[in-house]
């Protein structure tokens, strides 16, 4: 193979990983086809900034930004696609989360490696909440810059269901139920 073929695939490995893993992820949550898709797409979105960012800096540095990256993709398509935003949240960190961290954190700890047990589990402990930051900034950026930059195109209005549908007024709601109610 031609060794910029192989540089290529180096580089889109990780994301196409994280792609298929959140998709075996979204099947196992139920969601849509294209909502599988869409929160594929975001995850590997957020591996593709994390790979981004210089080796030198640490890792929960480049996981927060990735996290802002995929929280901010996921409140764009959900505002367009007529959904909650943690459809796409939910299914799109999962490559993000340091499962492999706490696993050697506990390994470290059942081998009775104290120092190596601390310093993996606080580097997993950090990561974590840089994930969960990275979310909550992007949730914040989304109601106070894309919100007012997009008012009127993507979401439902108060009082509406996830479809879109607007619901019924009260009324319709009391002679329904008194339809129903009379004994």
């Amino acid at each position: 193979m031609n060794a910029a073929l192989l540089a290529v695939f180096a580089i889109l490995k990780g994301p196409l990983y994280a792609a298929v893993g959140t998709l075996a992820i979204s099947v196992l949550f139920g969601l849509r086809n294209a909502d599988a898709l869409l929160a594929s797409c975001g995850a590997a979105l957020g591996w593709t900034v994390r790979q981004a960012i210089p080796s030198g800096a640490s890792i929960a540095f480049s996981s927060f930004a990735a996290a802002v990256a995929t929280g901010l993709y996921s409140e764009l398509v959900a505002r367009f696609r007529h959904r909650p935003a943690t459809v796409y949240m939910v299914s799109s960190i999962v490559p993000l989360v340091p499962g492999g961290g706490m696993y050697y954190t506990m390994l470290a700890s059942v081998e009775g490696n104290t120092s190596q047990s601390l310093e993996i589990g606080m580097t997993a402990l950090m990561t974590a909440f840089a994930v969960a930051t990275g979310l909550a900034v992007a949730n914040t950026v989304d109601k106070l810059v894309l919100r007012p930059l997009f008012e009127g195109i993507g979401r439902c209005s108060p009082g509406a269901t996830i479809g879109g549908s607007a619901r019924r007024s009260s009324n319709a709601d009391n002679v329904d139920d008194d339809k129903h109610n009379h004994a």
